[in-house]
């Protein structure tokens, strides 16, 4: 018997591209038929400012992180918003060409004088993809579900019924907007005061279809309706005013979107797009899976690490794909100690004594900040191409940012200076105690899965080991993690990455981790009056700045929040690394946006090899 032996990094996966793709989309039966509709085009149609492509082509998305809903209401993370905009639609939408906010659903709106009120002109003849008409009812139907609220049997203070990040986003100095339906085309908003990004914040509010989804306003169901079960038992169900529609899910292998057949955008030849055939999410188990399946040529973009650059690179003749480089990232990570103030159902404190002492204690924090070698993780996981955080508005976000902050670079001793001003020593073997002789223990809770996260806690725990401190880590699934940062309050420590398209331009897109009463002020959340001073300063600089059109009154109040932060600490920053994304060449119509996603423009994408 003889044995061949080979080089897999000689096979080109290229010319596998077109079998395993259908075997993907298909799995053992026939690929789902692709039906863009003969349908008549809409009165107000939107004529792409793009070349001019044609259909076909598969493109093939890896991801590691599987949709949490397909309810955009309900908190999912940012795959699963990714995700949920191939088939929900906006009143308006940022153009990163433009780098203004520019006509969706709506094609025009006036302001008034006072600019408190918006009047939007919708799109007439636009359809949902089972051909059901779309009104202006379905936008007062999604801003009911929005502001739908009941008082806290406990509080006497108002609460959501469905609790999400825009309740808090889409008010103004805490009161709701006042809405209506002037006619089956116009809808009007009117805001109690001045609230300068209420265009940016419109872009996140994606419509639902009251035809669909009416009756769960009504008996309170909305939360169950468009879940994961929903997409994999009944997707067509999932009814969609993007340039997609879902045709199936399957959990751990693969999401395949089709062309809405009434999707109601067209080029300058008269095709309705979407161009592609099929767009598909193939889900893999960690994200350097992800970036080996794009570097061999087995899905069409992803985003890279920095760490990854070099040998990726290396492959973009063979497998013919383009790295473009998009600056430093405005998204950020950063820890957090739980500062929770509740307590559970029983009673029992959320925190016991003895951690409460420390975490809220900012001399405390400062010292963990100082002890912990960001810039060593840096050098490690992204080769240098990287910074170390010192606020949250990174200095990619141009005069936002502010430069004049503290920067608690890493040094171990200065950090044993602030625990000791703390009233902290350390016994005979070297571990840390606070006043009361209790050691400093506590858990760190991370994603399990994630090689950043985990070189991330393994330098922590190394840190702050070294300060006398035990750190005992957990590793749990997202969802997990969730429910114990969000709903059990069941947690010491943990870190996350934080991002958006919006904050990413305005960081009234951050509002809901700003306040106090923010559904994500990670540290203690939807506080009914702020815990602190500062936290209540904090609510004070922001509303301002949001009741505001004056930019520099804004970016000075921004400049004051970014200074109270990185004095009390209440999330002890990690970095923000370089940006890079991967194309493969065969792609028109493609334009790398600054910030957000890559696929912005998804419906215009086109090639001219449809079956390489």
């Amino acid at each position: 018997m003889a044995y061949h032996f080979f080089d897999i990094s000689r096979i080109n996966f290229r010319l596998l591209i077109p079998v395993l793709s259908m075997l993907l989309i298909a799995g053992c039966s026939e690929p789902p038929q692709v039906n863009r509709g003969d349908h008549p085009i809409p009165e107000d149609a939107v004529i792409a400012d793009c070349e001019p492509g044609q259909y076909g082509g598969i493109f093939i998305i890896n991801e590691s992180s599987p949709p949490k809903t397909f309810n955009f209401l309900v908190p999912g993370d940012l795959s699963t918003n990714a995700i949920q905009g191939k088939f929900y639609a906006s009143l308006v939408k940022f153009n990163p060409r433009t780098e203004r906010v520019g006509p969706y659903l709506a094609k025009s709106w006036e302001v008034s004088d006072d600019s408190q009120t918006f009047t939007f002109h919708l799109r007439k003849g636009v359809k949902w993809s089972d051909g059901a008409p779309f009104s202006a009812d379905d936008v007062v139907f999604t801003f009911d579900l929005i502001f739908a609220d009941e008082a806290d049997p406990k509080t006497g203070k108002l609460r959501p019924i469905f609790p999400s990040r825009s309740y808090e986003e889409m008010k103004v100095n805490g009161e709701k907007p006042i809405y209506t339906k002037l006619d089956d085309y116009t809808f009007q908003v009117s805001l109690p005061s001045v609230f300068a990004p209420f265009l940016l914040s419109m872009e996140d509010v994606l419509i639902l279809p009251k035809h669909k989804l009416g009756f769960s306003l009504e008996d309170r169901s909305f939360f169950k309706q468009w879940s994961t079960q929903t997409a994999i038992e009944h997707p067509e169900e999932i009814v969609s005013l993007g340039p997609f529609v879902l045709n199936s899910y399957r959990p751990g292998e693969r999401l395949v979107f089709t062309p809405n057949p009434h999707f109601w955008k067209f080029d300058t030849n008269g095709q309705r797009l979407p161009y592609l055939d099929y767009l598909v999410y193939k889900f893999v188990s960690e994200s350097n899976t992800e970036t080996v399946h794009f570097a061999t040529g087995q899905s069409d973009a992803s985003g890279i690490s920095a760490a990854d650059l070099d040998w990726i690179k290396r492959g973009e003749e063979i497998y013919d794909f383009t790295v473009y480089e998009k600056g430093l990232s405005s998204s950020i990570s950063f820890f957090w100690f739980n500062q929770h103030l509740g307590a559970d159902e029983d009673g029992k404190p959320y925190l016991p004594a003895h951690k409460k002492r420390w975490f809220t204690d900012k001399r405390f924090r400062q010292a963990v900040q100082t002890g912990f070698n960001r810039k060593g993780i840096i050098d490690a996981l992204f080769f240098g191409k990287g910074e170390p955080l010192n606020s949250m508005i990174p200095s990619s976000r141009g005069a936002w940012h502010n430069p004049n902050l503290p920067t608690y670079e890493y040094d171990p001793e200065r950090a044993k200076t602030l625990l000791r001003e703390a009233g902290f020593s350390w016994n005979g073997a070297g571990h840390l105690i606070d006043t009361q002789g209790v050691p400093v223990e506590f858990e760190l809770l991370a994603v399990d899965g994630v090689a950043a996260a985990d070189t991330i806690s393994v330098t922590f725990v190394e840190n702050m080991k070294d300060l006398g401190m035990t750190v005992k880590l957990a590793k749990v699934d997202f969802v997990t993690l969730l429910a114990k940062t969000d709903e059990t309050f069941d947690y010491d420590l943990t870190f996350l990455s934080w991002g958006s398209t919006s904050a990413g331009y305005d960081p009234g897109g951050s509002k809901a981790l700003y306040l106090s009463s923010g559904i994500y002020h990670q540290w203690y959340p939807e506080q009914l009056e702020p815990a602190t001073e500062w936290e209540a300063r904090i609510d004070q600089l922001f509303l301002e700045q949001e009741s505001t059109l004056d930019l520099e009154k804004r970016i000075a109040n921004i400049h004051e929040i970014q200074a109270i932060l990185a004095e009390e600490l209440p999330m002890l920053y990690i970095f923000s690394a370089y940006a890079y994304v991967g194309v493969q060449n065969k792609w028109q119509n493609i334009f790398i946006p600054k910030t957000g996603s890559l696929f912005w423009n998804v419906e215009e994408v086109w090639t001219s090899e449809p079956d390489a």
